[in-house]
């Protein structure tokens, strides 16, 4: 039996293709060859390369294990770093560049939907609160209490961000949404935005909508060269 097929715990489908971007990059950057690796590791070189190219692999955890060995780190660094450390604290890529994202790709990255940050100014200051958001012809709609979702709605302005950071890669992006809100209370638009499945991250009685009309949507990217600039 090879060492692909050792084990039926198998890394999920939708994260195999950050995990080859890793693999691939940390083998580049120690200078070996897919042959090289798997002569270290006994993965057949064609399975390897196929895994490096494709999102449809799968690897075992034993697997896993003989090509952290193989490229001088660990399991979790190939996996992303732990995720229940702040993002921010991982190092800087041998060669990052830092690029503005157009509004095309910018309005992408916020059509996923997920968890973000709305950014507003409170008794206490300017406050940062994650929350679940979709988005609605253009809008960013969030779901919160009826008493912080009034407050809200008094704002002019605030401003909602997400991002994504690679610890291991050093790369990552950030989107940041600048605009006003508005509380959704017409019975119509709340029954066609409930049909968006929008459920609060914190749970409860957090069930008012706001509505966050974009007045400027910039991002930036964080990406490591091939070559030092």
């Amino acid at each position: 039996m090879s060492a692909t097929e050792e084990s039926a715990e198998d890394i999920p489908a939708d994260h195999t293709g950050d995990l080859a971007r890793r693999i691939t990059r940390r083998r580049t950057e120690l200078g070996l060859s897919i042959e090289e690796v798997a002569a270290k590791t006994g993965v057949d070189p064609g399975y390897l390369r196929y895994f490096e190219e494709s999102t449809g692999g799968r690897l075992s955890t034993g697997t896993m294990l003989l090509l952290a060995l193989a490229l001088d780190c660990t399991p979790e660094d190939l996996y992303g770093g732990r995720v229940d450390r702040p993002a921010g604290r991982g190092r800087a890529g041998r060669h990052p560049e830092l690029t503005a994202l157009s509004k095309e790709q910018c309005e992408a990255h916020l059509r996923a939907g997920g968890v973000g940050r709305l950014v507003f100014e409170s008794a206490r200051g300017t406050v940062a609160h994650p929350m679940n958001y979709v988005v609605s012809e253009g809008d960013v709609i969030v779901s919160t209490t009826t008493e912080q979702a009034v407050s809200l709605g008094g704002h002019g302005r605030v401003g909602f961000q997400i991002d994504r950071v690679d610890e291991s890669m050093g790369e990552g992006w950030s989107v940041l949404v600048t605009g006003t809100t508005r509380l959704v209370d017409d019975p119509d638009e709340v029954a066609a935005l409930a049909a968006l499945g929008l459920a609060p991250w914190a749970g409860g009685d957090r069930h008012t909508l706001v509505r966050i009309r974009p007045d400027e949507v910039t991002g930036r990217l964080i990406a490591q060269s091939t070559s030092p600039s």
